[in-house]
């Protein structure tokens, strides 16, 4: 195995494992029940996402696979939907309280 490829598997382990403590501690931050719950959906479903884009990355043809990684834009651009969802469920959490 070359400097390359040990580079590579690190540093996707590094990443993973930074996106589960993110992940972790994002739900594990929210202080509301219905908060709590639109943030494991959310998570749940950005992670089904982006495998399925890594997927697609790993086991389609050139050139289709190269193409893959626009599809990580739609994750990136639902970012502050997420964010207003967390919100409004936020403020209903409070509202009910």
């Amino acid at each position: 195995m070359d400097a390359g490829t040990a580079g590579a598997i690190a540093g996707s382990v590094v990443g993973l494992m930074g996106g589960v403590v993110g992940t972790w501690f994002g739900v594990a931050n929210t202080s509301r029940p219905r908060e709590r719950g639109v943030a494991i959906r959310l998570a749940a479903l950005t992670w089904a996402w982006l495998a399925v884009v890594v997927a697609w990355m790993l086991l389609a043809p050139r050139p289709w696979n190269q193409a893959a990684q626009l599809m990580t834009l739609p994750a990136l651009l639902a970012i502050p939907r997420m964010n207003r969802r967390l919100a409004r469920a936020r403020f209903e959490d409070q509202a009910g309280s």
